[in-house]
């Protein structure tokens, strides 16, 4: 199975998406920069850097993707007291094996972090916060093999929430469970999610889901979000959904908090868990 990380679904995303066009009804448009870049509470910060693809009616190799990383960026983040200049580094366990990111530090809640991004021509910056990290009231593996999360929330405060999953052995990161990015006012509380796992197979459109084995170890990321990352990920869920009916075009690129580029530089509240399927 290829796998995929966001940031270059994002590259893919952010082009013209066109799927009947001809080379003739194709328009060239400059390259932009593509921001992928979050920051845990506890967690260090980790960037992903690329220009956008752009649409032709050639079929591209996975291995081509790697022609539009951004390897040679000055990226640096500031929490308000002091600035962090982040490391490009290779990771053989990622895909594309490159992002930007520093063991100097970590993410705390409350705070507000700066990112700035140089390279080239291109120039972007984007702003953060870090909600309180959240918990859930349970989690679990029913007998369906579906992972089930229950959670509440605070009636006097307007809040929004995100699941992300990883599964040891096939994952280097969390991916986005797209049936879990939660506006409080569309549930009633304490509420029951069921958690998708994305297939990650970037050449078989069927396989939407991963489904769990026995014997698998599956993490799960709960994080507080803010508004505008509960935006980003709506718009990029309703992408998926709607990006694989032919007889639609979503050509709408989804929400950015970035300036000077196309992406997210997120921080997430986060809580994380660990399942074992039996």
């Amino acid at each position: 199975m290829i796998k995929t990380i966001h940031n270059i679904i994002i590259c893919l995303l952010f082009a013209t998406l066109c799927p009947s066009c001809t080379e003739d009804d194709m328009i060239t448009v400059a390259p932009q920069m593509v921001v992928e870049g979050w920051i845990d509470a506890g967690g260090f910060p980790m960037v992903f850097l690329s220009r956008t693809i752009p649409v032709s009616s050639d079929r591209k190799d996975a291995a081509a993707v790697e022609d539009f990383l951004i390897k040679w960026a000055k990226v640096v983040v500031s929490d308000g007291e002091r600035e962090v200049v982040l490391t490009g580094k290779t990771d053989s366990n990622l895909y594309p094996p490159f992002v930007y990111t520093t063991g100097d530090m970590r993410g705390e809640p409350g705070k507000t972090y700066k990112l700035t991004v140089k390279y080239e021509d291109f120039y972007a910056e984007a702003y953060t916060t870090i909600p309180n990290p959240v918990s859930v009231e349970r989690i679990y593996i029913d007998e369906d093999n579906a992972i089930k999360a229950v959670i509440n929330d605070n009636p006097d405060e307007k809040n929004f929430y995100k699941f992300f999953i990883k599964v040891a052995g096939r994952d280097a990161m969390f991916y986005s469970s797209n049936t879990a990015t939660i506006d409080d006012e569309e549930y009633s509380f304490p509420a029951e999610i069921t958690l998708d796992i994305p297939a990650l197979n970037i050449y078989n459109s069927e396989l939407r889901y991963y489904e769990i084995q026995r014997g698998d170890i599956i993490h799960v990321k709960y994080a507080q979000i803010d508004a505008s990352a509960y935006s980003f990920w709506n718009d990029y869920m309703n992408l998926v959904d709607v990006g694989r009916n032919p007889y639609f075009r979503y050509n709408r690129n989804p929400y950015s908090n970035v300036s000077g580029a196309l992406g997210y530089w997120f921080g997430y509240g986060s809580t994380k868990y660990l399942l074992i399927a039996r």
